[in-house]
């Protein structure tokens, strides 16, 4: 359980209403990439053992990297964090922005049968529409992000067959699609045979019990982040605005400390280095 300070509210509604957000003594209001949120509130459960009297607000639902990164902008929320690299002209209208923690890019199925996981030629197959079935002969149920996710992103990186096999896929008929990390984490779970993209951290710190595949004969983790046998990852950006609040700038500051890292990799995060 989180603390009772750990409140979840909707920045649309705020936004649409044109109110301003609820006054507290001290509070601090960040948003993003959805697949961060329960590293952030595990964060900030122990940055407020040492900074009891700030309260936490976070966006939900996420407002993805580059929703964040606007509203940090403008300041509708204090502080963003970002599953991607941040543009030139994003950086130009920003203030401090540094890395702050990497987890393995995973690819996980519910019930899905593949004794060795996936080479990448055959998820490009899979994607492409010509592997369909598991080992056992169930249907491969495949979950998409949107063609401009991050996770898109990065599926594409893999390899060239995997950019031309995951712009196919985008365009098969009747392909489920999730809106965020969230719902694609819970499409993900009540879809028998499903198989799509997500990160070991968002899953060890939602406790989800989906499984993870290796990728070309490697399971991921932190330890294969580091040694460089596990190439695919997930880096996670802190963004803050040009003035950044009392309450931002400590915790951003906390983010970077060694009590920090070792809730990181608790969670299977590799924190980044000084």
């Amino acid at each position: 359980m989180y603390p009772s300070r750990c409140r979840a509210i909707t920045l649309a509604f705020w936004f649409v209403l044109g109110l301003s957000l609820p006054a507290s003594a001290e509070s601090l209001l960040i948003g993003g990439t959805g697949s961060s949120e329960p590293l952030m509130k595990l964060l900030f459960e122990e940055f407020n053992k040492q900074s009891p009297g700030i309260t936490l607000n976070v966006v939900s639902p996420s407002l993805g990297s580059g929703g964040g990164i606007k509203a940090v902008s403008v300041r509708k929320i204090d502080l963003a964090v970002s599953a991607r690299p941040l543009k030139a002209e994003e950086a130009a209208v920003l203030g401090q922005h540094f890395d702050f923690a990497a987890t393995a890019f995973v690819l996980v199925t519910n019930g899905g049968e593949r004794r060795n996981g996936f080479a990448l030629d055959d998820l490009a197959r899979v994607y492409e529409g010509r592997l369909q079935t598991w080992d056992n002969g169930a249907q491969i149920r495949l979950v998409l992000r949107t063609r401009d996710d991050s996770d898109t992103a990065q599926l594409k990186s893999m390899s060239p067959a995997m950019d031309k096999a995951v712009l196919i896929a985008d365009q098969r008929q009747g392909m489920v699609f999730g809106n965020d990390d969230m719902d694609t984490l819970e499409l993900l779970t009540r879809t028998a045979g499903a198989l799509g993209p997500t990160s070991l951290g968002f899953l060890r710190t939602t406790g989800s019990r989906l499984t993870v595949l290796a990728l070309n004969g490697v399971m991921p983790s932190a330890t294969g982040l580091k040694d460089g046998s596990y190439p695919w990852r997930k880096t996670l950006t802190v963004v803050l605005p040009l003035k950044a609040s009392p309450a931002a700038a400590k915790f951003a500051e906390f983010i970077r400390s060694r009590k920090a890292g070792e809730v990181m990799l608790r969670y299977d995060y590799l924190p980044a280095g000084p």
